[in-house]
């Protein structure tokens, strides 16, 4: 399946490179075609409705390139901050896509206060993980690097939102159930593992 899965990528960011740059009405048409085909492969290889796959697809245009999600990691008296999604209802290192006009450092902290309440600062960049090749689920149809920092906690409150319901501390040994579409217990370990050596090198990939 994991083959297949890369054809359909491969026909979406060929497909959005080519409406990109063609001129040709009739190329574009062809563009097009070759998007539905992608989404339909992508809704029957992750059993989902077709139109949830072609919503993700909306804000994209141009040459395709891998997008990338920011996670914080914050240890706290040895317990780490997770938050809970309202999507899913399960748990998560605080983060999101990065956004314009901003470097990796301020995105995550910006995030960590958004989602949490918590004042962070001091982010030290740990890994960088290419999403596809790691077993998050569900798989996404376009590609996403994870960068993952550690966050040195500075002050503030819990503060829920409307993406968040619940907000906490946890002990590597007592995690709740996590959204493993954003993070995997092995992340979660991989930030206890740098908070006690700092000398660990950056993993990539």
């Amino acid at each position: 399946m994991s083959q297949w899965i890369e054809w359909a990528k491969q026909l979406q960011a060929l497909s959005q490179a080519g409406k990109a740059y063609s001129k040709d009405k009739y190329d574009l048409e062809r563009f097009e075609s070759i998007a539905d085909i992608s989404h339909q492969m992508f809704a029957l290889l992750g059993e989902v409705p077709l139109e949830r796959v072609q919503n993700l697809f909306i804000p994209e245009s141009g040459y395709p390139t891998p997008k990338v999600d920011l996670r914080a990691g914050v240890i706290k008296d040895n317990k780490i901050l997770l938050v809970r999604e309202r999507e899913d209802n399960c748990w998560t290192l605080p983060g999101g896509w990065a956004d314009v006009n901003e470097t990796p450092s301020q995105g995550v902290v910006r995030e960590v206060y958004e989602e949490s309440g918590y004042t962070v600062n001091e982010p030290r960049l740990i890994s960088v993980k290419d999403r596809a090749i790691h077993p998050y689920v569900p798989i996404y149809p376009f590609h996403i690097y994870k960068m993952f920092f550690l966050c040195n906690f500075v002050s503030g409150e819990p503060e829920v939102n409307i993406e968040i319901s619940e907000i906490g501390f946890f002990e590597l040994g007592n995690l709740p159930k996590l959204s493993q579409s954003r993070v995997l217990p092995e992340d979660i370990a991989m930030m206890f593992e740098h908070h006690k050596n700092h000398s660990l090198q950056v993993s990539v990939d």
